[in-house]
């Protein structure tokens, strides 16, 4: 029996405007349509705040202000098992686009990435995963 690989650590952003949307990666891969909040792995020697800050930086173009860790927890979905921190930002400066990080290097026709303000009354139409962050992003919209 083979062990489970380590859980890898990911730091993820709620970003909201003041029109009640949130900030989302839009994701079509291998056919599969579905949105993600900003966000990405934790390099050595860096902290989940300063992980949260260059991976918004590098995907949505934006500089934020990390704010409070919200939630913690283990998503055992996907390809990529992680242990997750995600954070409430406010944006500082930037204009929002797909940023200069690898997923504008490694956008093609059967793997794009679309950052997009969505609103909140349209979570499920998106399928933003992990699902367990769906009431978390409605919640914390509400109570900031």
């Amino acid at each position: 029996m083979s062990a489970n690989p380590p859980l890898r650590p990911r730091a993820v952003a709620l970003i909201y405007d003041d029109q009640h949307h949130i900030l989302l990666m839009l994701r079509h891969k291998n056919g599969k349509k579905y949105a993600t909040l900003p966000g990405g792995g934790i390099e050595e020697g860096e902290t989940p705040q300063g992980a949260c800050a260059r991976e918004v930086l590098e995907e949505v173009n934006l500089t934020v202000q990390v704010g409070e860790q919200v939630l913690e927890l283990d998503n055992l979905h996907g390809a990529n098992p992680s242990h997750e921190h995600y954070f409430r930002c406010r944006v500082v400066s930037g204009e929002m686009r797909l940023g200069d990080g690898p997923e504008g290097i490694r956008q093609s026709e059967d793997n794009w990435y679309q950052p997009e303000w969505v609103a909140l009354n349209r979570l499920e139409e998106v399928n933003l995963v992990p699902e367990q962050v769906r009431e978390l992003v409605r919640t914390q919209e509400v109570n900031p």
